[in-house]
């Protein structure tokens, strides 16, 4: 599929459908923050210290 054929596909989606789709882009594609799970065991690490201290 084009580009073009894509932002006409988004283009004719219903209004929630569409924002599904840019959450899903951006949770693929564009969110560069670490997982969730490597974020809490860095806070646990800051609060309690790392396992072998």
């Amino acid at each position: 599929m084009t580009a073009e054929e894509m932002l006409k596909a988004i283009e004719d989606m219903e209004n929630g459908e569409r924002i599904k789709l840019l959450n899903k882009l951006f949770d693929d594609y564009f969110d560069s923050r670490p997982p969730k799970e490597q974020i809490l065991k860095e806070k646990e690490e800051m609060f309690w210290g790392k396992e072998d201290e």
